[in-house]
């Protein structure tokens, strides 16, 4: 992966060999569960992220019938904070990402509680 600016696109062909093995060039290298992206802009990180999260908030819903509500915020912390929380030192400035964050929090919130999903999360975060 070459990391460049954004606005600069590159034409040209660089291959990069070790041993005689030639290392492909692509545009996201998944390290340490952290996916870069050679413009550095977090969005495939941030797909990946929501993806996962979503799995979570399908698996909470099923699980909302079942269990109370402090083993649903367990799971919440298990699932999804996990999630959120690794990495974020490195790619928690986007504004992108925060509006997603909260957005998928107001979801959760509302899952755990049975309400709509047009009603007003911020009551239900006391």
């Amino acid at each position: 992966m070459l990391i460049t600016k954004q606005k600069i696109p590159l034409d040209f062909d660089m291959n990069i060999s070790i041993s005689n093995h030639i290392i492909p060039k692509v545009d996201n290298l998944k390290y340490l569960r952290v996916v870069l992206d050679n413009k550095l802009t977090w969005n495939s990180h941030i797909a990946q992220v929501k993806k996962q999260i979503f799995q979570a908030c399908g698996a909470l819903t099923r699980l909302r019938h079942y269990l109370p509500i402090n083993f649903l915020i367990t799971v919440y912390y298990s699932l999804v904070f996990s999630h959120l929380q690794y990495g974020i030192n490195s790619w928690g400035s986007s504004t992108y990402l925060l509006k997603t964050i909260k957005t998928i929090h107001n979801k959760i919130i509302r899952l755990i509680a049975f309400s709509s999903y047009r009603s007003n999360a911020e009551k239900l975060y006391a």
